[in-house]
């Protein structure tokens, strides 16, 4: 309906419009000129008619073989003359038209090329000649029509014009998106606003879902780290007394060849079994990004010649011959984690060995310079390469994976949880270099460890790590226990025999409290009495009161007493919450009485347990 009366109104104007057009015309032509009338144009043509005759035929039909007349002589003042003020302001404003005009359409062509061919309106393009068809037709032809009277050159323009109109106007459906563009680009980006509103509501849901899972992951991740911590306790806390009297059992059955051998058995298999569990605390802490790194000046060599010593024997077991190859060049000592280096190297060696039978084994370490300049040192280079069975490309590509050896065949033959070459290579990372592997299946493999480190600047650090190195417990470095009072804060029977019989070896005497809450107690009364104890070792996991709130406990009543704790737990965060206790000092079980005894020994000298404040 709409449409119809468009239509209708537009049919009634144009009648209108011819109407209107035809009275003009009647009421014009060419009339006598009457005086104080309009000038006739016929009579203004007869007497200029002679200016534009020439003597070209075409330029003289064009222009009506001179019964035209052009705009100037039209455009007269009263006294006959041509009004040329107000004649160039009609051609300055054509001409200004018509440059709009050519810059819309060279716009309008530029940004139509600029599409792709599918993407293209031609019907909207078609229109844009229309358009400068129209300022040709129109606006070029008044400025000609003001000097040369060519009207019928005009009528010959408006030929293809009307051609083209008709053209684009036969057909007009294909031109109605266009002037829908402001309509669909309103419904696009309503569209698009409510697709926007989708997908943040899906990504919200989606963040909230990834929220929970990672909520759970983490809940998951400290149930997992609780759990490990829980069953090394579990599992160092009987270690502890099975390793510690075997030593004494083997100490004692030096000459009995048939004890000795069950004895290194059982030993061999507890160093396997504390091991495994390192190994797994170790992947736990490098998924949690804890591994814990103190970098000393240390010796690599040294550290070398110590692993080749330590795995000796079991390279003997297998036929296997160990060699250790240092540059020349190489620092005496350098700043990097000992003991981080020297796991890394056990590692590397154990596993060349365990897949190595009557072979090789070599170890190199080489300088590494961070340029052409001699004197430019970057680190080590710790090369294991072995004589084994070796391995394809495959299985080298994933022999740092956690769990992952040489296939199941492999495993069921050698053993081992392929853990160690993965703590290796992030041990190497972790110190600022890489681990690699080049191997061949039958001929054996090659790992190079390179390891980022520093040269050591003070000799005084050199000369404090040689003094430690060079350092050997004895009977009389021990005596300095002898006149001091010690009390061992422990729960487990077997734990306090073991405790108790090494330090007795050298004749030191030990208090004993079963719990946190009784040593507490003994602590304070011992202070309180004048007759402080010169030093605590204390376990962590009690009955009662374990050893950290009781530890708090004596800091709180102002004691200073140096307090060494004890623990199955190897975590690093166990440590730390023992240090912000108050701890003097941390040893892990199984003990390491070396480690242990060179600790009471630091605590009680120059110590006292005065009451703080």
């Amino acid at each position: 309906m709409r449409g119809m009366s468009t239509r209708l109104i537009v049919g009634l104007l144009t009648a209108a419009l011819v109407v209107f057009t035809v009275v003009l015309i009647g009421n014009n032509g060419v009339e006598p000129r009457v005086s104080g009338q309009v000038w006739s144009a016929a009579e203004m043509c007869v007497a200029s008619s002679a200016s534009w005759v020439s003597d070209n035929a075409v330029i003289d039909f064009l222009a009506g073989n001179g019964a035209y007349m052009a705009r100037t002589h039209c455009m007269v003042t009263q006294t006959g003359e041509t009004d040329w003020t107000w004649v160039w302001i009609l051609v300055g404003l054509n001409l200004l038209v018509i440059a709009g005009y050519v810059k819309i359409f060279i716009f309008w062509r530029v940004a139509y090329l600029q599409e792709s061919e599918q993407d293209r309106n031609k019907k909207l393009m078609d229109l844009a000649w229309i358009f400068v068809f129209c300022a040709c037709c129109g606006y070029i032809s008044s400025i000609m029509l003001f000097f040369w009277p060519g009207y019928r050159l005009l009528a010959i323009c408006l030929i293809p014009l009307a051609f083209f109109t008709w053209k684009f106007a036969v057909n007009l459906d294909g031109f109605r998106v266009s002037l829908s563009a402001k309509r669909l680009a309103r419904e696009l980006n309503e569209s698009l606003q409510n697709q926007n509103e989708r997908l943040s509501r899906d990504v919200e849901l989606a963040t909230r879902d990834l929220q929970e899972a990672k909520a759970e992951a983490d809940r998951a991740n400290q149930a997992k780290g609780e759990f490990l911590a829980r069953m090394s306790h579990e599992i160092r806390t009987p270690l502890t007394a099975i390793m510690g009297f075997l030593d004494i059992a083997i100490s004692e059955s030096e000459d009995n060849e048939q004890v000795m051998e069950p004895l290194m058995t059982v030993h061999r298999n507890s160093d396997h079994l504390l091991k495994l569990i390192d190994d797994v605390l170790d992947v736990s802490k490098i998924e949690a990004g804890e591994m814990a790194y103190e970098i000393l000046c240390c010796s690599p060599e040294l550290i070398a010649k110590d692993v080749l010593v330590l795995m000796q024997p079991k390279a003997n077991e297998v036929g296997t011959n160990l060699t250790l190859k240092c540059d020349e060049s190489l620092p005496r000592f350098v700043m990097s984690d000992p003991t981080r280096v020297r796991q890394l190297l056990v590692n590397l060696v154990g596993n060349a060995i365990k897949f190595t039978d009557q072979g090789e084994v070599s170890v190199r370490i080489d300088c590494v310079k961070s340029g052409d300049d001699p004197e430019s040192f970057w680190g080590v280079e710790i090369s294991v390469c072995d004589t084994g069975i070796g391995m394809n490309s495959q299985q080298a590509s994933h022999v740092f994976d956690k769990f992952m050896q040489g296939g199941t065949d492999i495993t069921r033959c050698y053993g081992g949880t392929g853990l160690g070459l993965t703590i290796s290579k992030q041990i190497a990372e972790d110190l600022g270099g890489e681990l690699t592997v080049t191997s061949e299946l039958g001929a054996g493999s090659r790992f190079v460890a390179t390891i980022r480190c520093d040269l050591v600047q003070s000799i005084e650090v050199m000369k404090g790590v040689c003094k430690k190195g060079d350092h050997r417990q004895s009977n009389e470095s021990l005596s300095v226990l002898k006149s001091k009072r010690i009390l061992l804060v422990e729960d487990s029977a077997d734990n306090i025999a073991l405790i108790t019989h090494r330090f007795g070896k050298f004749g030191v005497k030990l208090d004993h409290a079963s719990n946190g809450e009784i040593g507490y107690k003994q602590v304070i009364d011992a202070l309180d009495s004048g007759r402080a104890y010169d030093l605590v070792i204390m376990d962590i996991s009690m009955p009662q009161m374990d050893g950290v709130e009781s530890l708090k406990m004596i800091r709180r009543a102002g004691c200073k007493v140096p307090v060494i704790m004890l623990s199955a737990h190897a975590l690093v965060e166990e440590q730390q919450r023992c240090y912000d206790a108050g701890a003097s000092a941390y040893c892990t079980k199984p003990i390491n009485f070396k480690h242990l005894f060179e600790a009471c020994i630091s605590m009680v000298e120059g110590n006292d347990a005065r009451r703080a404040g």
